[in-house]
């Protein structure tokens, strides 16, 4: 592993290894981490002609899947769970969590919402793009046809509906729990910057969603997540 995938990891300090797995959510941990300015190794793993994660994760979670971080002799898996666990371990002088009733309650509610109302949308967005480029040239008529109906008719009125949603949230706050960054902007980093790529929406159209993205990307946390891995950005 190359001396810019480590940082010196001394006997008093959390010895955690990222499982990271490229085009994933991984990227929002090493953001984390490095806003938790913690030591931290990375263990790359690229997906394949197929586009799924390699056989070798499973090695380490038994669903195979990433992000997966290992602190210690504990696995931890899952982007929410894995946010929740490392701020409140290692965090509380970060104020990563917010403190006061109302922001607490945003928080919660963002970290879950990012995953369980926002992300599916966007995987079959993915896998109905995907199936469109890879059909073979005898049924693609037919492929783009349907996938272009289910976009028209599913996807696309339920991302515009995500999108208004949340240009209304962040109208009325500088981050999604508040004032203050937090866990829930982590969890929120890689799915909202595929959601801009993947609607074609700009700053004309969402000018406080990107505004949200512009401001996330020029955190140098953020900056920092992205060098280890040679990217510029989440949605490269």
């Amino acid at each position: 592993m190359s001396d810019t995938e480590n940082k010196a990891i001394t006997s008093n300090s959390p010895s955690i290894v990222v499982y990271w797995l490229a085009d994933s959510r991984a990227d929002r941990i090493l953001l984390l981490l490095e806003e938790l300015e913690l030591p931290y190794v990375i263990q790359k793993f690229e997906r394949g002609p197929d586009k799924l994660a390699p056989a070798e994760l499973k090695k380490i979670h038994p669903l195979g899947k990433s992000p997966v971080i290992k602190d210690g002799d504990k696995v931890v898996a899952e982007s929410g769970f894995i946010i929740d666990y490392l701020i409140s371990k290692y965090g509380k002088e970060k104020h990563l969590k917010p403190t006061n009733e109302e922001d607490l309650f945003q928080y919660n509610y963002f970290l879950h919402y990012i995953e369980g109302s926002l992300m599916p949308i966007l995987v079959m967005k993915y896998i109905f793009l995907n199936l469109q480029k890879q059909a073979p040239w005898l049924v693609k008529p037919v492929v783009n046809g349907i996938c272009n109906k289910i976009d028209q008719l599913y996807l696309g009125p339920n991302i515009r509906a995500h999108l208004d949603f949340l240009e209304g949230e962040l109208k009325q706050r500088k981050w999604l729990a508040g004032e203050q960054f937090s866990g829930a902007d982590i969890q929120a980093s890689f799915t909202l910057e595929m959601l801009l790529k993947r609607s074609n929406a700009n700053e004309e159209n969402v000018p406080n969603l990107s505004r949200y993205v512009a401001a996330m990307r020029e955190r140098p946390a953020y900056k920092r997540a992205m060098e280890k891995v040679g990217k510029s950005c989440i949605a490269e």
